[in-house]
């Protein structure tokens, strides 16, 4: 499932922003006075998701670190509740607190850039919204390099805590051991801004990433970081996630088929300088 600051430049040169699990909010859209909210809402007339605002271009604080949060899956709330005619709220939770939280009652859906994996299937329902797929991040020249998953073995590579890129990585490693290879030297770090600063203060080779939130580091790093695409298929896809078997699971689906259709979401994909066919994810 995620780069999770605004503007990781100024980030790579300052401190690492923290968050608290489900502290703050931000709400910036008027509901319509004609509710059409289903049934399931933890608090009536407001649709309440946990968010973590560290992933630009999906997820991140306006002002950098603070202020509204903003983003195409922040502003996919807005639009949810906007149809639903409920105001949104959109709550700042930590990466790895966000599955918790929902769970635990503290939101009524997680929208954060975060893999349908079979791990939260298993405790979730969800809806997709993106396809999406693990990538390599590290210096232009050792980016060229990769362009096999096995091309990790031996070398030091570094993902967020609690992501499936962790895990996937951690399977490459096992392949790398079971074929002789030496085992990926692996280390994790709760925020994505961390795992850059891993790699460009040189205590990593390699960052794996989802294509999403890569793309955006490597711009933000123009020089000093490259993507290396086809290490990775993009076989997975982000989803939208409510309690197993809330009765928000079947209206939320049908609200983010809704917005697909009528263009809503190809408009945000665009306006955070999206490819709008990673939003193909009903056919």
């Amino acid at each position: 499932m995620n780069l999770r600051v605004l503007g990781l430049a100024a980030v790579a040169a300052a401190a690492v922003l923290t968050l608290s699990a489900c502290s703050g909010g931000s709400s910036a859209s008027t509901p319509a006075s004609n509710s059409k909210a289903p049934a399931g809402l933890m608090t009536s007339g407001t649709l309440t998701a946990c968010i973590d605002p560290e992933y630009a271009p999906l997820e991140y604080y306006k002002n950098g670190s603070s202020g509204d949060i903003v983003g195409f899956d922040a502003d996919g709330v807005r639009a949810l509740a906007a149809k639903w005619g409920v105001t949104p709220k959109l709550v700042a939770t930590s990466f790895d607190g966000l599955m918790p939280a929902l769970n635990a009652g503290r939101c009524d859906i997680v929208w954060s850039g975060l893999y349908q994996s079979d791990a939260r299937k298993a405790i979730s329902d969800s809806a997709p919204d993106m396809k999406a797929g693990p990538v390599a991040v590290a210096a232009p020249d050792f980016a060229a390099k990769l362009s096999t998953p096995e091309d990790l073995c031996g070398l030091r590579v570094v993902t967020q805590s609690a992501s499936a890129n962790s895990t996937d990585v951690a399977d490459v490693s096992k392949k790398c051991v079971a074929d002789g290879k030496k085992a990926i030297q692996q280390s994790n770090y709760p925020q994505t801004a961390q795992t850059v600063l891993a790699v460009l203060n040189g205590k990593a080779d390699v960052l794996v990433e989802t294509n999403v939130g890569a793309a955006y580091i490597a711009s933000q790093n123009e020089g000093k970081l490259a993507v290396a695409k086809n290490v990775f298929p993009a076989e997975t896809t982000f989803g939208v996630f409510t309690a197993k078997g809330s009765k928000l699971t079947a209206p939320v689906a049908a609200g983010l088929k809704a917005l697909y259709t009528d263009g809503t979401l190809k408009k945000l994909a665009e306006q955070y300088k999206l490819d709008p066919a990673t939003l193909d994810v009903y056919n």
